[in-house]
């Protein structure tokens, strides 16, 4: 298992936050924003991150094989409450990627349920860089 530090570190480094927007006809605005964070690597380095994410309540899922095309392992953090534990873990510090800022705020903007609204829905496109 890796201490606290050690996985901010892991965090920071090489996992990747992603945050989908797709069409949804049951939804009153329309659109679903749906929120995750991904990390590779081998199945003994995933065991130790998930062992160390579980000491923080945060669940995970892992999966061998991602998919047919990219036959390698992943463990994936994704359900609102996981990801806000996740960002609480995660510190206030240059990540490798520049994402991580960005991924909080969107964390928030969604757990006060402004995505509802075509105003906080058009801060989370702003904020990806799509509008």
């Amino acid at each position: 298992m890796f201490s606290i530090e050690q996985l901010q570190g892991i965090l920071l480094s090489i996992a990747k936050p992603e945050v989908h927007i797709s069409r949804a006809d049951n939804l009153q605005i329309g659109y679903r924003v749906r929120v995750r964070v991904n990390i590779r690597g081998s199945k003994a380095f995933l065991s130790a991150v998930n062992r160390s994410l579980l000491q923080q309540s945060v669940t995970t899922k892992y999966k061998d094989k991602e998919h047919k095309s990219r036959p390698r392992p992943i463990l994936t953090i994704g359900g609102l409450q996981n990801i806000w534990k996740l960002c609480q873990v995660v510190p206030n510090l240059p990540d490798a990627k520049k994402t991580w800022v960005d991924f909080k705020e969107i964390v928030a903007i969604l757990d006060a349920g402004e995505h509802h609204t075509l105003e906080g829905l058009e801060r989370i496109l702003q904020i990806k860089g799509e509008i």
